[in-house]
């Protein structure tokens, strides 16, 4: 991958970027998405070629964006990641569905960034995922990756009803960026965020 040195820094404003910041993050992005592809089932090789040809766009597009946003999170250059102090578990709060919904009515739009628990009893974790069809006549919402759920939170997929939409806060978002893990013992390593992942975080607005 190519990388202009040139102009690396033109367009991030008044943020304060450490030498050397873009290119290592798009090293980082481009390394983690070319293992990604590698393990993938692709249905066709015009398929892989025109995924490997546009990987290199998005690459740098979310470099720019982990630079530019103001998210308030440590970011790890070398690793591509954010860093926040981990909570002992993840926790679902009586009060999530009722925030839910009143997010919903008010301020859900096509496009928003949203974050999912994964409530599976051997490995919880936070999604982020985004709404491509909202049903207000019958209260739910469908996401990009996950499927229909309900306006209290719950997924109406027969399959994944481990799954949990939560109002976009602080508290549902850190975890989701940080890549937060945890199994019936505890906290556990993190993992990483694909570059979809990291696209729809930098796309959220954190003002």
């Amino acid at each position: 991958m190519t990388i202009m040195q040139g102009d690396i820094f033109q367009s991030f404003g008044q943020r304060d970027v450490p030498a050397g910041a873009f290119p290592e993050l798009c090293t980082a992005l481009y390394e983690r998405e070319l293992t990604t592809l590698a393990r993938a089932e692709v249905a066709s090789l015009p398929l892989l070629q025109r995924r490997l040809a546009s990987t290199s766009y998005y690459v740098k597009q979310a470099a720019r964006a982990m630079l530019q946003q103001p998210i308030p999170l440590e970011l790890d250059v070398q690793n591509a990641s954010w860093q926040a102090a981990q909570k002992r578990q993840l926790t679902h709060s009586p009060s999530q569905p009722q925030k839910l919904q009143q997010w919903l009515q008010r301020q859900a739009k096509l496009g928003a960034v949203v974050p999912v628990l994964d409530l599976q009893p051997r490995l919880q974790r936070v999604l982020l995922d985004s709404i491509d069809r909202l049903d207000i006549a019958q209260q739910r919402v469908h996401l990009n990756m996950h499927g229909w759920f309900d306006w209290q939170g719950q997924c109406l997929e027969p399959a994944s009803s481990h799954l949990r939409l939560v109002r976009p806060d602080a508290q549902s978002l850190t975890p989701a960026l940080c890549g937060h893990q945890w199994n019936h013992k505890g906290r556990i390593d993190p993992r990483t965020l694909s570059l979809r992942e990291v696209l729809l975080a930098t796309s959220f607005n954190w003002a």
